[in-house]
């Protein structure tokens, strides 16, 4: 990657993807999603890869976005006075296509946060399938206090995940919370001293990895899609994936396994 700013790393069939600009407390540049991104679709041919760890170098997973990324944008902005705001609105739009992309991927992602975790960097983590914090991870969405919103999805996703008035509490003080709330408020799934946040991540991947990856895909898709229709529509999703699954050899091979009590050999097909 251009000045390894994002490390990717295959072992067995996880892919590591590490935010890797210690130096700047892995502050997240507009081209470094984009990075990430691309990444992450070019593991989709990959069928030894079932899991993505997300995590960052050094001693913090991230302060949140790169000022001189924001600030190249800004110097294009300014001087639009004429048409009415939409080049702002096409780059913003663009962005939060490209961790769209991301959440929209059937490979679980894995986001493990240590020690702090600020703006654009919890704003990331939103579009992950399960998120872990270290005990002692401090965290806070503090785009307010410069006169812009969370807008890569962050308004969206964070009232989704913990409601709206929770959402407008952390979003309008900009207060700095404890991985505590944010287990309790259901914004990671677990919190685990530092030295064994990643230890708990790749366990995590490895139950995942026992699971049948096209079922895997599957539920992925049916709760991210389902989020905000109505039951009738997301039920009707179910049996349209399920009669897919039905269909699969890895469901054949699932139940032989099952009944000959041994473990199974996934063929995704």
């Amino acid at each position: 990657m251009t000045d390894q700013m994002v490390l990717g790393e295959k072992k067995g069939n996880i892919f590591y993807i590490t935010l890797n600009r210690p130096e700047k407390r892995n502050a997240i540049s507009f081209e470094m999603l984009q990075q990430i991104a691309q990444m992450v679709e070019e593991l989709i041919v990959d069928p030894e890869i079932r899991v993505i760890i997300l995590k960052g170098e050094g001693k913090l997973f991230s302060a949140g976005v790169d000022f001189n990324s924001l600030g190249a944008l800004v110097g294009r902005f300014m001087p639009d006075s004429a048409a009415g705001g939409a080049p702002i609105r096409a780059d913003i739009s663009r962005f939060q296509q490209v961790l769209s992309r991301l959440e929209a991927t059937e490979i679980p992602i894995i986001c493990a946060m240590h020690n702090r975790a600020f703006g654009l960097g919890v704003e990331f983590s939103f579009v992950c399938d399960i998120r872990l914090m270290s005990d002692d991870c401090q965290w806070s969405m503090q785009e307010l206090k410069f006169g812009l919103i969370p807008d890569l999805g962050g308004t969206a996703r964070l009232s989704r995940i913990v409601g709206q008035a929770r959402a407008m509490e952390i979003l309008m003080t900009g207060r700095t919370y404890t991985a505590q709330q944010a287990l309790d408020w259901g914004l990671v799934n677990y919190i685990y001293p530092p030295n064994r946040l990643l230890e708990e991540a790749e366990s995590i991947a490895r139950e995942i990895i026992k699971m049948a990856p096209l079922a895997v895909g599957a539920a992925k898709r049916v709760i991210r899609r389902g989020d905000g229709v109505d039951l009738t529509t997301h039920l009707d999703m179910e049996v349209g994936m399920q009669s897919m699954l039905l269909r699969t050899d890895d469901f054949k091979e699932g139940i032989q396994a099952l009944m000959e009590k041994r473990d199974p050999q996934w063929k995704r097909k």
